[in-house]
C-alpha cells in the first residue's frame, strides 16, 4: 500500500474514531437556521429554487385556499435545519471531502405562514462504507417542530472520501458548453412550461399507475442560483475578521485558497468559487437537489394534496452550467389508515433528475395523498400508518 493510500486510510479510521464520541449527541456540524416561517424567509426559500407557486407567495391566495393562509413548501424545514451531518470532518485536520449521499423526510402536517419552528439533528451511526473501504458513511437522524410540537422527522446519510481526485466522491469534467440547437430548445421548454397545478384539485380515482408527470426544466445552473441557496437556508454568514475567527475553531474547513495561497481559507466556500472548483465548476449542495426534486412533486399534486414523504439519492453533482430535467411516473396506488382512524388515498412517485449528458443526478421517491370526490385530505396525520387490504386499481 502506498504511503499516501495508508494517510487516507487512516484519516477515515480516524474520522469514524473520533466521530463515535457524537453518536446520539447533537450534530456539532450543523448549525441553526430560520425559526419562523415568515414571508420574508418563504419567499426567500421559494426564490431560491425557482418555484412560481401562488400558494407559498401570495398571502391573498392563500387566504383563500383550502388551507385559510399561505403556506411554505414541505422542504422549507432544510430552513430551519440542515438535515446531514458528517460528523467531527469540521473539527479536525484532514484531506477529505463528505457530500450528502440520500436524504429521506416525512411530515405529518404543512409549514402555515407564521409559524415558530425548531429542529435537532443527532449523529446516529458513522462506519466504514460497506462498498468502498476507503469511504465512511455518517447517518444522522433530524427531527422537526412546529409551534413546540413534533411534525416532521427524517435521516440523511453523507459519504466522506479521500481528496484525491482518483477515488473522490464524482468524476470531473469541464463546464459544459451548449450548441445554438441546445439553446433554442430549452429556451422553447421553458417559455412553454406548464403551471402548478394549483387549485384544481387532483383527484385519487384519477390517477392510473403508469402516469407521468410534466417535465420540470431547471438551469442551466448560475452563481446567482447558488448565492440564493446560502440565503434561502437561513444559516449564519460571517465576513472578515469574524469569519477568520470562526475558522480558526474549524480545522476540517481551513485550508490555504488553492488559487491565492491564503492561508485561511474556508472549503466550504467552494461551492461558490469557481476559480478554486475550475474546471469543474462549483456544484449545488444537496439540499437544493432535495428541494427542486420536491417542488416538482408539489407542482403536480395541487394545493389540495398533501406530500407525506420524500426520500431522495443522489447519484452526481448538478454543476455549474447544468441543466437539470424532472420527470415523474406514478408507481404505486393505495390507501392507509392513521392511529386517529383516518384514511388517505395515497400514491407513490418515482421522479428521476437528469442532465444535459442524460446522466442521471437524482433519483426520488415520494408519497403524496390525494384528495377524492368528497374525501379531502385531512391534517394533521396522527401516529404511524397502517396499509390497508390492497384491491385493485
Amino acid at each position: 500500500m502506498k504511503q499516501d493510500d495508508t494517510m487516507e486510510h487512516d484519516e477515515i479510521e480516524r474520522l469514524i474514531q473520533s466521530s463515535r464520541r457524537v453518536i446520539g449527541c447533537l450534530a456539532p456540524d450543523v448549525e441553526p437556521g430560520v425559526d419562523v416561517a415568515s414571508w420574508i424567509n418563504v419567499s426567500r426559500f421559494v426564490d431560491a429554487s425557482g418555484d412560481d407557486n401562488p400558494l407559498y407567495l401570495d398571502v391573498r391566495y392563500g387566504a383563500g385556499s383550502v388551507h385559510h393562509t399561505m403556506l411554505a413548501p414541505p422542504t422549507f424545514v432544510l430552513a430551519v435545519r440542515a438535515p446531514a451531518s458528517a460528523g467531527v470532518l469540521d473539527l479536525m485536520e484532514h484531506r477529505l471531502t463528505g457530500a450528502l449521499s440520500s436524504l429521506h423526510l416525512s411530515w405529518d402536517d404543512t409549514v402555515r405562514l407564521g409559524d415558530a419552528l425548531a429542529g435537532s439533528v443527532c449523529v446516529s451511526d458513522v462506519s466504514r462504507h460497506l462498498a468502498a473501504a476507503d469511504r465512511a458513511r455518517v447517518l444522522s437522524t433530524v427531527e422537526y417542530r412546529r409551534n413546540g410540537v413534533g411534525f416532521a422527522r427524517g435521516w440523511a446519510e453523507v459519504e466522506v472520501a479521500p481528496l484525491d481526485e482518483d477515488r473522490s466522491l464524482f468524476s470531473h469534467r469541464s463546464i459544459h458548453r451548449y450548441e445554438p440547437a441546445d439553446v433554442e430548445r430549452m429556451a422553447r421548454e421553458l417559455d412553454t412550461e406548464q403551471p402548478s397545478r394549483g387549485a384544481v384539485p387532483r383527484f385519487w380515482s384519477d390517477v392510473a399507475l403508469g402516469d407521468s408527470t410534466p417535465t420540470l426544466l431547471k438551469g442551466p445552473l448560475t452563481l446567482a442560483d447558488l448565492e440564493l441557496w446560502v440565503f434561502a437556508e437561513g444559516r449564519p454568514v460571517r465576513a472578515g475578521n469574524l469569519h477568520h475567527a470562526r475558522l480558526a475553531e474549524l480545522k476540517g474547513r481551513r485550508a490555504a485558497n488553492p488559487v491565492t495561497g491564503w492561508p485561511t481559507w474556508d472549503m466550504a466556500e467552494s461551492s461558490l468559487d469557481s476559480a478554486a472548483t475550475a474546471p469543474d465548476g462549483p456544484s449545488a449542495p444537496g439540499g437544493l437537489l432535495f428541494a427542486l426534486a420536491g417542488q416538482h412533486v408539489t407542482h403536480w399534486m395541487g394545493d389540495d394534496a398533501f406530500l407525506r414523504q420524500l426520500s431522495a439519492r443522489i447519484m452526481r453533482p448538478f454543476r455549474y452550467g447544468d441543466a437539470l430535467w424532472l420527470t415523474g411516473t406514478v408507481i404505486d396506488r393505495y390507501t392507509a389508515t392513521d392511529e386517529g382512524r383516518t384514511r388517505y388515498h395515497a400514491i407513490t412517485l418515482r421522479v428521476m433528475g437528469r442532465n444535459q449528458l442524460h446522466e442521471p443526478v437524482v433519483e426520488a421517491h415520494a408519497v403524496v395523498f390525494l384528495p377524492d370526490h368528497g374525501k379531502p385530505v385531512r391534517l394533521p396525520v396522527r401516529g404511524g400508518l397502517t396499509g390497508d387490504a390492497p384491491r385493485e386499481n
